[in-house]
């Protein structure tokens, strides 16, 4: 009679062990807003984007929202032409931990009527994912204004691809979805390909990585510009706005020598916003409140770039009359 003590035992403890897993489910999903992860597409030009028409409530419930189109966006594409696209990383889509509304994409169109703006931005894209978007995705590229909003680090990040971070391409499972997003996460930082031949021995020297980084920079500055003189050449209109990282607010001297910066005002004078003073101001003010983190704002701090990069939008539209 052991032999049924011990698969009574066994189907106790698999019992337990299935309970334990969905009691944990749970506890992901109500209290860490886990189980419910925004699903991308990739793509070989602009590498992955949001699934379009997908609504999540993420951590705290927070709402995102991805329409038709692909963009983070309450409203759908606007048939008429009249559309705002803002596009950018992870600073302009603004990430799981605040609103739709609370975006400064949806703040600075507020009072623009008859217009539609969509947030293109999306996390750890580069320059050239912003370019490749802003050019070759049909379903956008109607939009007579276009926004780019850039980080420093945004000219260094080359093409990201899909594998960037753990980026999830499928649809979670219907049960246990929250211990699937985890196990999705440490997945993605533990790569057993990187153990072997995906792992290079070469070190560079500091001298072969910066001037890496110059071509890298210059290459990614020369297609920005290319996209920008073609929308020129089309009649359309953008602006490019600079967002200062913490650490460029409290040395000054980062932003003074960055060259990236001073060509692109240089040649766009009329078309770049310069955020530094403005953030500046803010965060000596109370850091807390503008910046959760080394470039990613807060509510107030995407209040506060609303309000900056608004007028200059209705001054485009005022023109286009």
């Amino acid at each position: 009679m052991n032999w049924i003590k011990s698969l009574i035992l066994f189907l106790f403890t698999f019992t337990a062990c299935i309970g334990i897993l969905y009691v944990a489910d749970l506890v992901g999903k109500k209290s860490f807003g886990l189980g419910e992860p925004v699903v991308y597409d990739s793509h070989p030009l602009w590498g992955y984007s949001p699934r379009k028409n997908k609504t999540y409530t993420r951590f705290d419930g927070d709402k995102i929202t991805i329409n038709e189109v692909g963009l983070r966006s309450t409203n759908k594409w606007n048939k008429n032409g009249k559309n705002i696209l803002f596009l950018g990383d992870s600073v302009t889509y603004g990430g799981s931990y605040i609103n739709d509304d609370q975006t400064f994409s949806f703040l600075a169109c507020k009072e623009l009527k008859n217009w539609r703006c969509h947030n293109g931005g999306v996390n750890a894209y580069g320059i050239m994912n912003m370019v490749a978007k802003s050019r070759y995705d049909d379903r956008i590229s109607s939009a007579p204004i276009r926004v780019f909003t850039f980080i420093s680090g945004d000219f260094d990040r080359g093409l990201q691809k899909f594998d960037t971070a753990h980026f999830i391409l499928r649809e979670p499972p219907s049960h246990l979805s929250a211990i699937w997003e985890v196990l999705n996460f440490i997945s993605a930082r533990i790569i057993p390909k990187e153990w072997f031949g995906k792992n290079s021995d070469l070190i560079e020297n500091n001298a072969q990585y910066i001037k890496k980084q110059k071509i890298n920079r210059q290459f990614a500055l020369d297609i920005f510009f290319d996209e920008l003189n073609r929308l020129e050449s089309k009649g359309l209109d953008f602006l490019v706005v600079f967002s200062p990282s913490i650490e460029e607010i409290e040395n000054a001297k980062l932003i003074l020598n960055n060259k990236i910066i001073f060509k692109i005002k240089n040649k766009y004078p009329n078309r770049f916003i310069d955020l530094t003073d403005t953030l500046t101001k803010a965060y000596y003010s109370d850091e807390k409140l503008i910046f959760k983190d080394q470039v990613h704002y807060w509510e107030k701090g995407h209040l506060l770039v609303s309000k900056t990069i608004s007028p200059f939008l209705k001054e485009i539209i005022n023109r286009r009359l």
